[in-house]
């Protein structure tokens, strides 16, 4: 469908352009086609559409996932993904500084600010690779393909859930929001145990917790 927008545009998180600081009633974002999902996170915004991957607003950690480096911190208008089509992407999702593309054979890609690990790649460094969401986020354990990703706009922490049910957790963990027994960050994706009697469909997170259901 459409897309409407409304608040702060200063740095083009909602793809308006540029002269447009900030809107107080709902303006149509254009020139994305028909979206099929979206995503906020820090004043930028992900938009995955029938005719692509489109990008808008800050990009200093290079969370946009964008190939040509010439486009500058700031997308004011929205900008498509160069080597991704929509139709192998399953979902196109923020944290606070950070992206990941799950596509539709299980691997999930990632970009963005790494600071606490939260790409799961088993380092500490921010990701500006123009082919990163085709690298992949770090070693999937088991193999098994992901079939949902748990994130939250205001989250440095992930979660990726896989086709049998097992959940596993990166980034964050200062307050324990990872559920895996701590509070030590981690950069590669960390099993969260559950009761056997407990089967997690989804999750959501924030910057200082988590909730699964």
């Amino acid at each position: 469908g459409i897309v409407l927008g409304c608040g702060s545009n200063e740095v083009g998180q909602l793809g308006l352009g540029e002269g447009v600081d900030t809107v107080r009633d709902p303006a149509l974002v254009e020139g994305i086609g028909t979206v099929e999902s979206l995503s906020a996170g820090l004043a930028f915004s992900l938009f995955k559409s029938d005719n692509g991957l489109y990008v808008a607003g800050n990009n200093f950690y290079g969370q946009q996932c964008i190939l040509d480096n010439d486009v500058g911190n700031n997308v004011m208008t929205p900008y498509k993904l160069e080597n991704i089509t929509s139709t192998d992407v399953a979902t196109f999702e923020a944290i606070k500084t950070s992206s990941f593309v799950m596509f539709k054979d299980g691997t999930v890609g990632g970009c963005g600010r790494n600071d606490f690990g939260q790409l799961g790649l088993g380092v500490n460094l921010n990701i500006k690779l123009p082919d990163r969401p085709r690298a992949g986020v770090g070693f999937i354990p088991s193999g098994l393909p992901i079939i949902k990703l748990g994130v939250g706009p205001s989250s440095e922490s992930a979660f990726f859930i896989n086709s049998v049910g097992d959940v596993y957790a990166t980034g964050s963990n200062d307050r324990g929001q990872l559920g895996v027994g701590d509070n030590i960050d981690r950069n590669l994706l960390t099993k969260v145990n559950f009761d056997n009697s407990v089967k997690v469909e989804q999750i959501s997170t924030s910057g200082d917790h988590a909730l699964s259901g």
